[in-house]
């Protein structure tokens, strides 16, 4: 195995120690095996200072493999309540230049701090932890999308330790405002481009890591990099090595596999359009969900006028501005050298298809200009933006459905998501009712922000539906919420693909460690088609490699860790991990439960009958029980691979 080195700093006192952990192949190990072996973060609050927060790098960062040099966070998901593993692009590059792979945050400052640490020629030199009190309050104050949190914050930073930043190569990491209010907060990182903030701004943000870092650890800015590189797999700092193994392995050019296995992320040709919002609404079309997931109920002439209206005031202005003519400027990378360019610039926002759906067509708004001042809105306050989008999806359902008066849900008016009459013109209503219920979330302002920002989407539609009852049709608040549920209270949204991987009885859910393309089996099938997904994305994670370099990289991976000194299956090491992870969960009294979601149940039952498994979508249809015995012969399949 590699020796991982880990600074663990206690930020309640500004100690620091290295500790070496010889059995980790990269981040996600480290971090697994830190919680759930040293930490034993089971037992602790997920907001409490014993759930130290872990960051680290793989050990292909600062090689010349493209895409090797994400960042991986784990920790104890106060949304989830297991561990959770949630990835940020780009920053190794400058982080790893600290001389560790990783760093875990533990204790709490009783005050909002700064961690700085700092590497030279490749070796780790010194660390501080700073009070930034005041660098807080000014960024945290409400403002314009852009113009205040995350993006404040970086400012702010980037102008305290503007000295130390003039020494090599560094990347900050921040937070905003929903980072003290909520569980639903990521942790947010901005590239800086020949002196000047990125429009690309990129996060760590599913399952609440920056609820974690500000709240547990009183953390709201880490500053890290330095000057030199540290050794990092020797064999492939040599581009002539790399090359040779990937003929030796793909039988091509390393140029030509990279460029050949990601073009859906640069440009796909045959379509004309990238990355992944010009691509998905091509590929997946009426399949997307919708309008608060209510898609899943429309006939397909419905669906078909709906995305008809996404393709031209959506999808076109965005395709328009960023590929025909001159790319020059629009497309960028997540902040280290690749070939790739998967970040299309729209109007100095970052465009990709998960932010931009979840504050666009599935909550009704079709316009892309107001889609992506929301969007800027979510990253200024430093909020996940796909849970974001699943909980204004609910509040806009539970009003246009009755349960509640829009205003006893902090709205002015009434949404408007009737897909036979929805327009454009109505995307603006619905943005401005957005922005606001946003805005009330990270804050934790009025019943249902306050609901939601403390307790998540799962918890706030049980504390509503004792409350309101239920609706004509006999929905119930719970009934309109899209979640996987782990435990008495912990649950997870899905990413948004009309898919029943991405509710299934798994450990690890919000990313794609599972099978989450729009199709339907025999749960047995389906379960070992997940997991085998589920460890590969393992893999690349914990390799540090980017998820969007997989097509080659899978591939080569075994020849990669041998390259770097360790002989290994990544797969089957994989398992063993996943293993851990859900043991884990057991122990925190967070193991996947059967759904209790009227839609999410719905979601499972029309996908099969829309791809035509119509034996299960009758059952389905008929019992809402047969859900339930398909989730349960999934789980039972996954256990029973995992004990194998």
């Amino acid at each position: 195995m590699l020796e991982y080195t880990v600074l663990r700093i206690d930020v309640s006192r500004g100690d620091w120690g290295l500790e070496t952990i010889d059995s980790a192949l990269g981040p996600v190990d480290a971090g697994v095996i830190l919680h759930s072996r040293v930490y034993r973060s089971w037992a602790c609050d997920p907001l409490a200072e014993c759930n130290a927060l872990f960051l680290g790098f793989g050990p292909f960062s600062l090689t010349r493999l493209f895409g090797a040099n994400r960042v991986a966070l784990v920790f104890r998901s106060p949304v989830s309540g297991g561990l959770h593993v949630s990835t940020l692009g780009g920053a190794a590059w400058a982080m790893a230049r600290a001389g560790v792979h990783g760093v875990a945050l533990e204790g709490s400052s009783p005050e909002p701090v700064a961690v700085v640490v700092e590497g030279r020629d490749g070796s780790l030199e010194r660390v501080r932890v700073e009070p930034v009190r005041g660098e807080v309050e000014e960024a945290f104050r409400e403002g314009e999308p852009g113009g205040f949190g995350v993006h404040r914050m970086h400012e702010l930073i980037a102008s305290r330790f503007k000295d130390t930043l003039s020494r090599g190569e560094w990347r900050i990491l921040t937070v905003g405002p929903a980072a003290a209010n909520t569980v639903n907060a990521g942790v947010f990182s901005i590239p800086i481009e020949a002196g000047v903030p990125s429009p690309v701004v990129d996060s760590a943000s599913r399952g609440g890591g920056g609820s974690v870092m500000l709240q547990a650890h009183g953390v709201a800015a880490l500053v890290m990099g330095g000057s030199g590189s540290p050794a990092r797999a020797r064999g492939l700092l040599d581009p002539g090595r790399v090359d040779a193994i990937t003929r030796e392995v793909l039988g091509s050019s390393y140029s030509s596999a990279v460029l050949g296995k990601t073009r859906k992320y640069r440009m796909d040709p045959k379509l004309g359009t990238g990355g992944t919002f010009g691509v998905n609404y091509l590929v997946y079309r009426e399949l997307l969900p919708c309008l608060a997931y209510n898609t899943i109920y429309y006939s397909p002439a419905v669906r078909v006028r709906l995305h008809q209206l996404i393709l031209d005031h959506f999808w076109k202005p965005f395709q328009e501005e960023v590929f025909k003519g001159s790319p020059a400027g629009k497309w960028r990378t997540c902040g280290e050298p690749c070939p790739v360019a998967c970040k299309k610039i729209w109007r100095r926002v970052k465009v990709d298809y998960e932010p931009f759906h979840g504050m666009g067509p599935l909550i009704g708004v079709l316009r892309l200009p107001d889609a992506a001042r929301l969007v800027e809105l979510v990253d200024s306050l430093g909020l996940d933006v796909i849970e974001a989008g699943h909980e204004v999806a609910w509040v806009f359902d539970l009003t246009s459905r009755g349960l509640l008066h829009p205003s006893e849900a902090g709205l002015a008016r009434a949404p408007r998501l009737d897909p036979l009459t929805i327009e454009p013109g109505d995307s603006r209503v619905n943005a401005e009712l957005a922005e606001a219920l946003l805005r009330d979330i990270a804050y934790a302002r009025g019943r249902l922000g306050s609901l939601l920002a403390r307790m998540g989407l799962r918890r706030a539609a049980l504390e509503v539906e004792r409350e309101a009852g239920e609706a004509a049709g006999g929905w119930r608040p719970r009934d309109l919420a899209v979640y996987a549920a782990f435990g008495g209270e912990w649950y997870m949204t899905p990413n948004y693909y009309w898919s029943p991987g991405m509710v299934a009885p798994l450990y690890v859910l919000g990313r794609y460690w599972t099978n989450y393309s729009p199709t339907f089996m025999e749960p047995e099938d389906y379960a070992e088609t997940s997991l085998k997904r589920a460890l590969w994305e393992y893999s690349i994670d914990n390799a540090g490699m980017c998820r969007f370099h997989r097509g080659w990289a899978e591939s080569l991976l075994p020849r990669l860790y041998e390259e770097a000194g360790a002989a290994v299956d990544p797969p089957s090491h994989a398992r063993v991990m996943y293993r851990e992870i859900a043991e884990y969960r057991r122990r925190a009294g967070a193991e996947p439960v059967p759904w209790e979601s009227r839609k999410t149940m719905d979601l499972v039952a029309t996908i099969a009958a829309e791809v035509g498994s119509h034996e299960w979508a009758e059952r389905i249809a008929r019992d809402p029980q047969a859900a339930l015995e398909w989730w349960r012969r999934f789980r039972a399949k996954l256990d029973s691979l995992l004990a194998s």
